[in-house]
């Protein structure tokens, strides 16, 4: 079983000098994925819902606490070949049924997962190959990027209760065809792609969501991430803000005004203590926090850090406070629902956090997708997507693929030590449990 404080760590300096050696293209600026690739997990995965006995994890489980594995599909069920896992998204249908989209060295998998006990594989858009893919959706389309090129393919979900996804077309025009990350404001209905080179943001405009039309471009940093919204209140109510986590040069949290395209406007930027890797971060539901991760802060006693900024003034935005549950993994990807913080931080999995008061953050649950140990190193958990409707959580993670989650209590299961009984009394019997 993991050792949860033992790690191995190595320093910034160590990284780049090793990404001099390095054969793929970089993901981002300074990226060290490639140093800590491993093989994936070839073998059976669970499905809780199927009879009989089944494998739980590659070394005997998963330590957890607070969340039920309703399923777990590794890469080789998605297809030959696939060398890593990356990011996720879902999709909920309109007739309800919910799809797990993750992605992949090679392309993009669909999995309904409406049974998340028994989810099914729908089939798979091959892209270029590449260990970074995102995918965003809007409306009935999926919009997925790599920074192995191909720009921005488009992919229709509007027939994948019949099991049916087609790649509609791969959107090309804006600079590079490669990009890191995509984000899409479903309000504004307008796709903002982040990264590939040294870009900023470039935007499409998706009035037609089967042919994106690029509008135009902004910056000269890198923009590792963004989070687009329209804003509830205060002096920008409806403005569309645009919130950038931007890794280089330098790295700092942005916040600009992309509301009028030819005209963005920077309202607020911060430059926090520490920052090695502005990474990517979300808004609280109430649009008053920011809680951002930075990518390669983690080091010989500096332990996963979640940084709290107040963002109720976007003309001037504060850190107010670092969390860290003490944990050596390096942090990835948040994403929040109401007053909980869903964390994908990559060797020690799944942390949720309860930010009720957002100065006094709580870890009160986790999932481990990576057993081994909790090492500052680029293995296990990826990302998460906690947005259906059903309340169930997907995971995608570097080595083992898709993790289908419930939070909450754990189910009441039983045992027959005699075995299940053919019949019983009606009026009256004893079963041992």
């Amino acid at each position: 079983m993991k050792q949860i404080h033992q790690a191995r760590f190595m320093t910034l300096i160590f990284m780049f000098v090793l990404l001099g050696t390095g054969f793929l293209v970089m993901g981002h600026v300074d990226d060290p994925k490639d140093r800590d690739g491993q093989r994936p997990y070839n073998g059976p995965g669970y499905r809780s819902d199927l009879p009989g006995p089944q494998p739980f994890g590659p070394v005997g489980g998963f330590e957890s606490d607070g969340v039920n594995l309703e399923a777990w599909i590794p890469l080789n069920e998605m297809g030959s070949g696939i060398a890593s896992g990356n990011d996720c998204w879902g999709y909920t249908a309109p007739s309800g049924r919910e799809y797990a989209l993750m992605g992949h060295s090679s392309g993009t998998t669909v999995v309904e997962i409406t049974n998340p006990g028994n989810p099914t594989i729908i089939g798979t858009v091959a892209g270029p190959n590449s260990l970074w893919r995102d995918i965003k959706t809007y409306q009935n389309f999926a919009y997925s990027v790599s920074e192995g090129g191909g720009g921005i393919q488009v992919i229709d979900l509007s027939d994948v209760d019949n099991g049916v996804i087609t790649e509609l077309a791969a959107v090309t025009t804006g600079g590079t065809a490669s990009s890191h990350n995509v984000a899409i404001d479903v309000e504004s209905g307008f796709l903002y792609r982040c990264g590939g080179g040294s870009n900023g943001l470039r935007f499409y405009r998706l009035q037609d969501p089967e042919a994106p039309v690029f509008e135009g471009s902004w910056g000269n940093d890198y923009v590792h991430d963004a989070q687009v919204v329209r804003m509830l209140a205060g002096p920008f109510a409806q403005r569309e803000i645009a919130f950038l986590c931007t890794g280089s040069g330098p790295v700092s949290f942005d916040i600009l005004d992309v509301t009028v395209k030819t005209n963005i406007v920077t309202l607020g930027t911060l430059i926090y203590p520490g920052g090695a890797y502005s990474h990517q971060g979300w808004l609280s539901p109430d649009q008053q926090y920011f809680y951002l991760g930075d990518e390669l802060d983690e080091g010989p006693g500096v332990p996963t850090k979640t940084f709290v900024i107040d963002v109720s003034d976007l003309t001037n935005p504060t850190l107010v406070d670092e969390y860290t549950n003490g944990n050596p993994a390096i942090g990835h990807n948040i994403y929040t629902v109401g007053d909980t913080i869903l964390e994908a931080n990559y060797r020690s999995g799944m942390r949720i956090l309860t930010a009720t008061d957002p100065l006094n953050i709580q870890e009160t649950g986790f999932f481990d997708t990576y057993p081994d140990d909790d090492g500052a190193q680029f293995n296990g958990l990826w990302s998460l997507y906690p947005y259906f409707p059903s309340g169930i959580v997907i995971g995608s993670d570097r080595e083992r693929g898709l993790f289908v989650w419930s939070i909450g209590e754990d189910p009441i299961t039983f045992a027959y030590p005699a075995g299940i009984p053919d019949q019983i009394d009606p009026t009256g019997d004893f079963v041992e449990v």
